[in-house]
């Protein structure tokens, strides 16, 4: 009896470790077979360059699911990825490398989602970014680093959908990008809203009337948070930014500034594209982009509005400097 129980065993565990080129391998609705083979394959695959001969990838297969290690190597040999499959899903740690063998990303993965720490590096070696995720979405706080090792600075507006992250065009639209930062640091934008949103258009705010509860007057308001030749200057609400048309396109998820006839009248409403919109190119200034969120800025974009599109529940903001 004992002598059958331990062939049993020893068969079980050549089988599970039989070895096969996936192209021996298909897959037939999510579940994997060997050609020819009405059972789900259990055992191990792999893929050879076709240059080298050396391994490419080599996974773990249990009934028909990737089930235990799983590694993926660069044609020069080098580590591509590396992780452990639970049923199908990704599950425990997940490292991947660039290239030239410097670490590219290491998360965590709990029943195929994201959780637990995400930390990703640019190809020179130096930290991109650090953060959690808590059942797929991002959690806490985030900080992001550029290719020289410097704190990276974002802007986040925190809405009741949730936070939609913008990164400034400094180096395209200088004037508009350091407007929006300066009335960010001052709460310029607290408690006001976005009062004009159009589905599959834009989403517009920034207009501090807009705390007011007479919406008559909201769209009416703001001004530039500094001087720059165009107003009174002793009149701050007079003051206006000078355009800074560019290159960029209206594409989805574009930051622009609202302005009206005036091509020089811009001063603290924006607005955010839902779809591309090639038509305003060259009418308004582009000074960033959404870098996450989106699917926070389509949110707001489908709530029930005025004949003014104004949102009739009011959708408020809290903006803030962020990493």
């Amino acid at each position: 009896m004992h002598y059958f129980l331990y062939l049993s065993l020893t068969f079980s565990t050549l089988v599970a470790q039989s070895r096969f080129d996936m192209k021996m391998i298909i897959k037939s609705e999510g579940i994997s077979y060997l050609k020819g083979s009405k059972e789900p394959f259990s055992g191990i695959g792999y893929v050879l360059s076709e240059e080298t001969g050396k391994k490419l990838i080599e996974s773990k297969y249990l009934k028909g699911y990737l089930h235990g290690f799983y590694s993926e190597w660069w044609e020069n040999g080098k580590k591509k990825r590396y992780g452990r499959y639970k049923e199908g899903k990704r599950d425990g740690r997940w490292v991947e490398y660039y290239e030239n063998g410097n670490i590219f990303s290491e998360n965590s993965f709990k029943n195929g989602i994201m959780h637990g720490l995400s930390n990703k590096w640019h190809e020179n070696g130096t930290i991109h970014y650090k953060g959690k995720y808590n059942k797929g979405e991002k959690f806490g706080s985030w900080d992001y680093w550029d290719t020289n090792g410097k704190l990276i600075e974002y802007i986040c507006i925190e809405t009741k959908f949730g936070v939609i992250v913008l990164d400034l065009f400094e180096d395209y639209a200088p004037i508009h990008a350091q407007n929006f930062k300066d009335h960010v640091e001052s709460e310029y934008y607290s408690g006001t809203t976005f009062h004009r949103v159009i589905s599959n258009f834009v989403i517009q705010g920034g207009d501090p009337n807009t705390r007011l509860s007479n919406r008559k007057i909201h769209g009416k308001g703001g001004s530039a948070s500094s001087y720059h030749g165009i107003g009174e200057k002793s009149e701050h609400l007079s003051w206006r930014l000078p355009a800074e048309f560019n290159d960029l396109n209206h594409k989805r998820g574009t930051l622009s500034m609202a302005r009206g006839l005036d091509p020089n009248s811009a001063g603290s409403q924006f607005f955010i594209c839902q779809r591309d919109l090639p038509n305003l190119d060259g009418e308004y200034t582009i000074f960033g982009k959404v870098i996450d969120g989106m699917n926070i800025v389509d949110h707001i974009a489908k709530v029930n509005v005025d004949f003014r599109d104004n949102p009739i529940k009011r959708v408020e903001m809290e903006i803030s400097i962020c990493n």
